[in-house]
């Protein structure tokens, strides 16, 4: 596997991510994109609409009346939250029958765990406290290259992962496939047309979070370190930090806006992802 090429010779392989999926990452890009634009590419996609209604409607989310069109639910969940559903929808249905696989359905939890710290920490992170739904992006699809290497190679990387700890899992993904995941997931975005924004947190989300500077890229890397802290890492992390110890890596005005307990916060995350199960 020494030729650029033969490293992601299996990535070839893989399905194409789902194409409302890159519509919905293209139409992100705007920030003007009406939500009638929105809810008109969801509704061409009976199944998405569909997944989304139950996700809406299941007893976590606790409303009186029941949701039966994407225009209540936007004006009941909001249209940042029905968007970043339906990517999330669009994610799970590209994975499909796979994440019955116990370590791919780890990863993919990593991944929709960091999503949701990400969604939370744009918000005290932004000077009038409004939710960014690129960052929940963003930490959605930050480990894209582990899920891509793990369709592609199920039983290498299973047994790559196997005993091994986050320090070292660039470093043995190399040593084993020719790729790391960063690498991996940042060809397979530029080959499904992720924006570029997106694809450099991809490529960077091992990186440490830069001192002066909190950019989304820096976001997800905090992101990343929380999810881990918190329970949700699918291999076991270098260090063990606490939650108050990574508060410091926050932009000093957030640190006083998010101290949450982190049992407290381990099972609202847990709780918003069972409802995708």
């Amino acid at each position: 596997m020494n030729e650029p090429d033969d490293r992601y010779r299996a990535l070839r392989r893989l399905p194409p991510f789902p194409s409302i999926a890159t519509k919905l990452l293209q139409l992100l890009e705007d920030d003007n994109v009406s939500v009638k634009k929105i809810v008109d590419l969801i509704k061409a996609d009976a199944a998405l609409t569909a997944e989304l209604l139950r996700i809406v409607n299941s007893p976590i989310y606790g409303f009186s009346t029941r949701i039966s069109s994407l225009q209540t639910s936007v004006a009941m969940m909001g249209f940042q939250t029905v968007r970043s559903f339906a990517l999330t929808v669009c994610m799970k249905g590209f994975l499909h029958t796979a994440l019955r696989i116990d370590l791919l359905r780890r990863i993919w939890r990593h991944s929709l765990a960091c999503g949701i710290l990400c969604d939370e920490l744009s918000q005290v992170c932004s000077t009038n406290m409004t939710r960014d739904d690129r960052a929940y992006t963003a930490g959605l699809l930050h480990n894209i290259g582990s899920l891509g290497l793990f369709v592609a190679h199920p039983r290498t990387y299973a047994d790559l992962l196997a005993g091994i700890r986050g320090d070292c899992i660039l470093e043995k993904e190399r040593s084993v496939l020719g790729i790391d995941h960063c690498e991996a997931g940042g060809w397979l975005a530029r080959n499904w047309g992720f924006p570029d924004d997106l694809r450099h947190v991809v490529i960077t989300h091992h990186a440490a979070p830069r001192p002066g500077v909190f950019e989304t890229a820096d976001l997800v890397r905090v992101a990343v370190l929380m999810t881990d802290g918190l329970g949700f890492a699918f291999v076991p992390p270098a260090s063990e930090h606490s939650l108050s110890d990574l508060r410091s890596l926050l932009p000093h005005q957030a640190q006083y806006r998010f101290d949450p307990d982190p049992e407290a916060l381990t099972a609202r995350i847990t709780t918003r992802l069972d409802s995708f199960d």
